[in-house]
């Protein structure tokens, strides 16, 4: 992916969650963060010979590495999975 490539709106998703912020980063990748501001983690479209997938991704510690929550079929659901 190229880092330069435009962010856009997550694709499909209903409307961001009462309390929650989805900001575009960079292409296929949007920070999941609270409306105080605490970032919950991310949401990367992942696509595959099955088509495309969401992955959601928290970060570890001091932004040293990413804990995969899981990989979901819609950008609800993976959102969603940042919840909790």
């Amino acid at each position: 992916m190229d880092l330069l490539e435009r962010p856009a709106p997550l694709p499909l998703l209903r409307a961001a969650p009462r309390g929650l912020e989805i900001v575009p980063r960079r292409g296929a990748l949007w920070r999941v963060a609270r409306t105080d501001g605490y970032v919950l983690g991310y949401v990367e479209r992942v696509t595959d010979e099955t088509g495309p997938h969401y992955r959601s991704k928290r970060l570890i510690g001091r932004a040293e590495r990413f804990d995969v929550i899981g990989e979901f079929g819609a950008p609800d659901d993976a959102v969603d999975a940042l919840r909790y």
